[in-house]
């Protein structure tokens, strides 16, 4: 017995948070660094968001801010 499988069946899940948070770690290390309202502004992303989203990846060790702009911590917790 065939099955027909739809469009639909092979395209991959996406989770938007997670391409806007990859978004802004691209941003970020393509300005060296960057106020919320510049990120807000290259990528796209609503500020409210932004600020969200930099306040997770701030918790989890990705990013520092200093100065009034963000920027990727030197030591990523990335496995090695």
């Amino acid at each position: 017995m065939r099955t027909e499988h739809s469009q639909k069946d092979t395209t991959p899940t996406l989770i938007g948070s997670v391409q806007r948070a990859l978004r802004l770690v691209e941003a970020m290390y393509a300005e060296n660094g960057a106020t919320a309202k510049r990120l807000a502004r290259i990528t796209g992303i609503p500020l409210p968001t932004v600020y969200h989203l930099l306040r997770t990846l701030s918790h989890e060790g990705y990013v520092r801010h200093e100065g009034g702009s963000f920027r990727l911590a030197d030591d990523l917790p990335l496995a090695s």
